[in-house]
C-alpha cells in the first residue's frame, strides 16, 4: 500500500500516526485510526495479564512491534480535526487509501496493510539513523537500545491500560504501589523510578479525582506519616471507584487532618 504523508516525512516518520481512510459512497466521512510502530520488537506476552490475552484475537503476542488502534478506522469528526490532532500531538498524518464502500473484511485488511506499510517505513529510516555526535558506535548503539527498550515499554503499557477496566487499573495501581513502596525502602532507587514511570503511566487512564499525583508524592517517602497518607489515598481511589462517596468524605477528613500534623 502506497501511503501519502499529508504531515511529517515518509523519510523519516515518527513511529506513530493517524492513518485515514475514504469511502466513496460516504463523500462526507472520513475513517482513522492510530498507528504505533515499537522502537524494538517485543513478546508482549510478557506485559499481558492472563485475563486480558483471550480478547486480543489473533495478535502476535510474540513478535509485536507495530499495531493499530482500533483495529478497524472508526468515523472521525472531519479531516480538520486529524489535522488538529496531528498537529497537537505531532504526529504524522497520513491517508491511506479510498474504497468504494464500507466493506468491513476490506476495511480491516486495509488497516493490516497501512500498518505493514507505515513500520516499513520507519524500520527503514532507523537503519540508515546518523551516529549521535560525540558517541563511539558501540556506545550509541547501547544508548539507543536501552532508550527505546524503556520507552516501548511504557508505550505497551500505556494501550494495556488504555483497554482495562477501572477495577483492573485500580488492581494494577495497587501492585505499582507496593512495588514502589518496597524499592523505596530497600533504597533501590532504579526499581523505584521504574514503578514512579508506570504509575506515571497508569495515572493518565484514571479520572483525575481519584489524585494519583498525591498518592505518588507521598509514596516515595518513607516517614510513618507519608506510609499512612498512602493508604489513604490508595483506598480513596478505591472507595471513589465503588461510589462510596460517604468513605471517601471520611478519607479526605483523616488526609487533611494528617497533613495539618507537624
Amino acid at each position: 500500500m502506497d501511503l501519502t504523508f499529508e504531515r511529517g516525512d515518509p523519510l523519516r516518520p515518527k513511529g506513530h500516526a493517524l492513518v485515514y481512510f475514504r469511502v466513496s459512497t460516504e463523500p462526507d466521512k472520513v475513517y482513522a485510526t492510530y498507528v504505533i510502530t515499537l522502537p524494538i520488537k517485543a513478546d508482549l506476552a510478557k506485559y499481558v495479564p492472563p485475563f486480558l490475552a483471550s480478547h486480543l484475537g489473533g495478535m502476535p503476542l510474540d513478535n509485536f512491534s507495530a499495531f493499530a488502534m482500533p483495529p478497524m478506522p472508526e468515523p472521525v469528526e472531519g479531516h480538520q480535526e486529524l489535522e488538529r490532532l496531528s498537529r497537537l500531538r505531532d504526529d504524522d498524518l497520513v491517508y491511506a487509501t479510498d474504497m468504494f464502500s464500507f466493506d468491513l473484511p476490506r476495511m480491516m485488511e486495509a488497516v493490516t496493510e497501512a500498518v505493514q506499510a507505515y513500520s516499513q517505513l520507519w524500520a527503514d529510516s532507523a537503519t540508515e539513523g546518523v551516529a549521535a555526535p560525540g558517541l563511539e558506535p558501540a556506545q550509541e548503539a547501547n544508548s539507543i537500545s536501552e532508550a527505546a527498550e524503556d520507552d516501548s515499554s511504557y508505550q505497551v503499557n500505556d494501550v494495556l491500560f488504555s483497554l482495562m477496566s477501572e477495577s483492573d487499573k485500580l488492581a494494577e495501581l495497587s501492585r505499582f504501589m507496593g512495588k514502589l513502596r518496597f524499592a523505596v525502602e530497600g533504597q533501590d532507587e532504579g526499581t523505584a523510578e521504574e514503578a514512579c514511570q508506570e504509575i506515571t503511566t497508569l495515572a493518565k487512564h484514571l479520572p483525575g479525582e481519584f489524585q494519583v499525583a498525591n498518592l505518588l508524592a507521598v509514596a516515595r517517602d518513607t516517614s510513618p506519616k507519608s506510609s499512612k497518607l498512602a493508604q489513604l489515598y490508595l483506598d480513596r481511589c478505591f472507595r471513589l471507584s465503588a461510589g462510596d462517596y460517604s468513605s471517601v468524605q471520611n478519607l479526605e477528613s483523616e488526609i487533611q487532618s494528617l497533613q495539618a500534623q507537624g
